[in-house]
């Protein structure tokens, strides 16, 4: 039980929001508070798009897939995500409360939450969480105006990689995007030449890789140079 212990501190002192926190804190913590940690088996849906966010969760162990699906469904993006990592803390206050996306188990997933009251009582009584966690959404809220501003010409293949960039996680991977290229070409409002040309050049440099119906991003480090002047750890 100790090991068990000691190997989930370590995992929770390797997330943004446990940063310079001691192991006897944390432990404190875990007893006064109401966190719960769930297991999920492979496949099994753990959070459904529009449901309500009333707990801070942090994935702990294994990995997760998210699916991001557009109001008409013509455009579904899904991405992998591996422990450690905090799942959409910036929809636990604010008007939107609700997750942006479908989350789903890879292989057996372990889930630690927190519920918002408990959240809440932990920024009153810890600065450092309170610090932590202002920083973890300023980071978030800050990188798409960033990113906008850093964009140094009207060239398509910086407008995708941007968009890529601000719709997904710093280390997800297998990053795909699903629907019609006639359905994107359009909302970048290209000709479908045009696209297609900046599709064969990113996969010519083994970026990403496309058919009719699906785009697969192999190396998103690789989209982040396209933007010259971002600040890289933004994304």
């Amino acid at each position: 039980m100790k090991r068990y212990m000691d190997s989930m501190y370590d995992v929770l002192l390797q997330l943004p929001i446990f940063q310079g926190v001691s192991r006897n804190k944390i432990s404190e913590l875990i007893e006064k508070m109401r966190f719960h940690f769930l297991k999920y088996p492979d496949g099994e849906k753990i959070v459904t798009s529009g449901e309500e966010c009333n707990h801070l969760k942090f994935l702990i162990s294994g990995e997760i897939k998210s699916e991001l699906i557009t109001q008409n469904e013509k455009m579904k993006i899904s991405e992998k995500l591996q422990a450690p990592n905090v799942i959409a803390p910036e929809h636990l206050f604010g008007r939107d409360t609700y997750f942006p996306a479908n989350l789903y188990a890879v292989g057996t997933v372990g889930i630690m939450q927190i519920e918002k009251a408990s959240v809440v009582q932990m920024l009153q009584e810890e600065p450092i969480f309170l610090i932590n966690l202002l920083n973890i959404l300023s980071r978030r809220a800050q990188r798409t105006f960033e990113s906008f501003t850093a964009l140094s010409s009207n060239d398509l293949k910086e407008r995708f990689a941007f968009w890529i960039l601000s719709l997904t996680q710093q280390k997800s991977t297998d990053i795909r995007i699903i629907c019609k290229q006639k359905d994107l070409y359009s909302f970048f409002g290209v000709q479908r030449s045009v696209f297609l040309s900046m599709l064969d050049s990113l996969k010519e440099n083994e970026i990403l890789d496309y058919d009719v119906k699906e785009i697969t991003i192999l190396d998103r480090s690789r989209l982040k140079e396209l933007l010259l002047d971002l600040n890289k750890e933004d994304f």
